[in-house]
């Protein structure tokens, strides 16, 4: 399916400007209409707020401060737009409620990675980590230290494993493979495993004017994640597309080991689908 209609997710945070310059990039490059939703509720609470009524003081406060920003911040995106065809939202509520809401009427949702120091919050939204999970179409998780202007899409790694999540992956993925300058199949197989596990993959993508190349590894122990992070940075790729496992019901959320580990030590823009 094209890219046509790209959700943006805005708030009162210091990389919401990264976040509209890909998207900018992005809306050019595919032709596609820009939904901006800014949502004024806090992304995330200090640990060092506690108790329902210092929790409420906070999210009262910084809805405020946002909701005064917000024009500020609508200026930024209608410069940046302004050769583009937009729309400019404002919500409170849940953040990946409220995208996931948008995101069925969206071909890609662009979110940023969470900084470090936010992970150790006691009240964490985790944007970039549900949204994958409960999001129809596919995520973009930008890298929280990347330049917003870094290129995405002209070596794309894609880590393969035949399974539903990366089956899904690669097919919403192939607006960027179609276009990419060279794109990797990495697959991590067990000792004494076939080395052409991702043959069949690299076949499908020939017929969709896709070529590739392979590069299988042995698992040798330790974290999947590790392995494919490292992968992807000695290959020199721009972009990751993988599948995004685990489950959420309701606020509880268990990731994949993989999932969790490139999600944490992101170093370039990952395109995530469950």
């Amino acid at each position: 399916m094209p890219i046509k209609t790209i959700l943006l997710h805005m708030s009162n945070d210091d990389r919401h400007s990264q976040r509209l310059e890909a998207a900018v990039g992005l809306a050019k490059r595919f032709s596609a209409f820009v939904e901006v939703l800014f949502v004024a509720t806090p992304v995330s609470m200090p640990a060092a707020v506690t108790g329902r009524a210092a929790s409420y003081a906070y999210i009262a406060e910084a809805t405020a401060i946002a909701h005064e920003k917000a024009e500020q911040i609508e200026q930024e995106v209608r410069q940046a737009l302004k050769d583009c065809s937009y729309s400019w939202t404002i919500e409170e509520g849940d953040h990946v409620e409220l995208l996931a809401a948008r995101a069925v009427y969206a071909d890609l949702a662009v979110v940023t990675q969470s900084h470090d120091d936010e992970r150790g919050d006691r009240v964490m939204l985790q944007v970039p980590d549900r949204l994958p999970l409960t999001s129809p179409c596919p995520t973009l998780v930008l890298p929280y230290a990347k330049p917003s202007a870094a290129a995405i899409g002209r070596h794309v790694v894609i880590a393969w494993k035949n399974t539903r999540e990366a089956g899904r992956a690669v097919r919403n993925a192939l607006p960027f493979l179609k276009e990419a300058e060279r794109v990797t199949v990495v697959t991590i197989d067990p000792p004494g495993h076939a080395l052409d596990s991702g043959r069949d993959l690299m076949i499908w993508l020939e017929r969709h004017g896709v070529r590739s190349q392979h590069q299988a590894n042995i698992f040798q122990g330790g974290d999947v994640g590790d392995v494919l992070v490292s992968a992807c940075r000695e290959l020199g790729g721009d972009l990751l597309v993988m599948g995004s496992y685990g489950h959420s019901r309701l606020r509880e959320m268990v990731l994949g080991g993989a999932t969790r580990t490139v999600l944490a030590k992101l170093e370039v823009p990952v395109l995530m689908s469950h």
